[in-house]
């Protein structure tokens, strides 16, 4: 008999490297996550390729950097879009599912020109190659339909409804709604409907223990805002020793020309009031252990019904969150804060039996998920595939370690919100980060570059690019930074033709 390889991709949406127990972190409770990592493997340095959640996402399904997805803000639509994971595992015999999302927007020249998708922004679709199994980002009918079962009112049944606090008629005083819990219990949750939706999954199709198994895509939209807590969860870390925020009153008063665009048009500085930033972190830790208690649910229905160890699980984020960082909340922008994030692989057979329970401190990317869940699955990882598996890292192969890592960032669609004549081309940076230094690349050609000393300064606040001992590391940097790019950008006919070369 064969034995089944199954695949759970567990995403959680905007979710800090540095919020795990196991990262080293004293204030918050993640014993399960903590214990996936205990029997599998940590990354220590895992950074996305872009944000919002969006193009983070179609990095993540693509296995491609966004210079070659071109999906570079949420609802950009994702051409050739079946060159994802999941179809080559559909290809391959499996029949992928997805609950949650993919914030996946349809290329409209495969629509019908009637279709309203070719005139509007609109990404609640599934990726071809997945299973709709549950549409669900912030709620679903699904969701409201149990709520009205268990007797909830009508009124709560909506999105703005459901998505508030319970504050007190007279007001939230000197709080954010935050402090206050959600007018819900933990078990009727839409975190704790989601994850019961994904037991029955897996127990179903355990119990049918196909050849190939199963290959599950699990999204958690926490803990992405709105900051909202149940019981008890929002009252956990209220009184918690949060670390300080990293950040400079310079940012404000003497800005890089970046920021002062951005404070001038794009938003005012975040969290400057202590106890809102200490407010703010304490519901979204809670949020953070709300979901670790729920996969432990769902890791425990994978051992109760047989299926841990023939289940390869990889756990991670789209993108982090900046907690007060820079003043700043949300992600974006060009800062580990946002960029770094999560990466567990419990990989369960006895060739990563070495690797077991390690933190792993080697550079990975969003886009090396694919090619390691290909591999796994004994799927051929298409050309076009730009990450590398992890597998052999895990497995203690012959592995060549990434020396950088890349990242692009697209703020165009914020800017034409305040400004329509503006030249869009001009609001993109890249971003080229190693263990030394990283450095931001800017369009605009008055917003000069940024390159800061990592080993030196780790929170990222002073920046030396403008410092002539620097000149020939700007210089380094910025050729690296070409380098990638050229030899990445979307070069699917090239590759096409060279197969016929002599």
């Amino acid at each position: 008999m064969v034995k089944p390889r199954n695949v759970l991709l567990i995403i959680a949406d905007q979710w800090r490297a540095d919020c795990l127990g196991c990262a080293g972190n004293r204030v918050i409770r993640t014993p399960h996550l903590d214990g996936l990592a205990a029997e599998g493997t940590r990354f220590t340095s895992c950074f996305n390729q872009t944000a919002p959640c969006g193009p983070s996402r179609m990095c993540i399904y693509t296995g491609r950097y966004l210079c070659s997805t071109r999906s570079a803000q949420n609802c950009t639509p994702l051409q050739d879009a079946e060159e994802n994971f999941g179809f080559e595992l559909r290809k391959a015999g499996y029949n992928p599912g997805l609950i949650g999302y993919n914030d996946y927007a349809i290329d409209p020249a495969i629509l019908p020109p009637d279709d309203f998708r070719t005139k509007s922004l609109h990404y609640a679709n599934v990726l071809p190659g997945f299973e709709r199994v549950l549409y669900h980002e912030y709620d679903s009918p699904d969701y409201f339909e149990s709520l009205r079962r268990k007797g909830y009112p009508e009124e709560m049944l909506n999105f703005d409804a459901i998505h508030t606090t319970n504050v007190p008629d007279e007001g939230p005083g000197d709080h954010l709604d935050s402090f206050f819990p959600a007018k819900y219990s933990k078990e009727d949750s839409e975190c704790r409907f989601l994850t019961e939706t994904a037991i029955d999954y897996v127990s179903e199709r355990g119990a049918k223990r196909g050849s190939h198994g199963w290959a599950l895509s699990l999204n958690f939209i926490k803990p992405h805002p709105p900051n909202v807590c149940c019981d008890p969860y929002h009252r956990m870390y209220i009184d918690a020793a949060f670390p300080e925020a990293a950040r400079r009153v310079e940012e404000i008063d003497a800005p890089h020309p970046y920021w002062g665009f951005h404070w001038q048009h794009l938003g005012e500085p975040a969290l400057t009031n202590e106890r809102h930033r200490r407010e703010y972190a304490a519901a979204y830790y809670g949020m953070i252990n709300e979901v670790d208690d729920n996969l432990g649910l769902l890791f425990q229905a994978l051992k109760d019904s047989g299926q841990w160890d023939d289940t390869l699980i990889i756990f991670t984020s789209d993108h982090g969150e900046y907690l007060g960082d820079h003043y700043l909340t949300g992600k974006g922008h060009f800062y580990d804060g946002a960029l770094h994030i999560p990466s567990i692989v419990r990989d369960p057979s006895p060739e990563a039996d070495a690797t077991r329970g390690c933190h792993l401190d080697h550079l990975v990317e969003s886009v090396d998920v694919a090619p390691t869940i290909l591999e796994w699955s004994d799927t051929p990882i298409p050309d076009r595939v730009q990450g590398r598996s992890l597998l052999p890292a895990l497995r203690g192969e012959k592995y060549v370690i990434k020396t950088e890592v890349f990242h692009e960032y697209d703020y165009r669609q914020g800017v034409l919100r305040v400004d329509r004549s503006a030249d869009p081309d001009q609001h993109l940076a890249w971003v080229v980060r190693d263990k030394t230094y990283k450095y931001v690349q800017f369009a605009n050609a008055e917003m000069p570059p940024l390159l800061f000393d990592l080993e030196a300064d780790p929170s990222e606040l002073h920046n030396l690019a403008a410092d002539a001992s620097y000149v020939p590391t700007v210089a380094a940097y910025c050729q690296k930074l070409l380098r990638w790019r050229m030899r990445n950008e979307d070069q699917r006919m090239e590759h096409w033709a060279q197969q016929f070369w002599s």
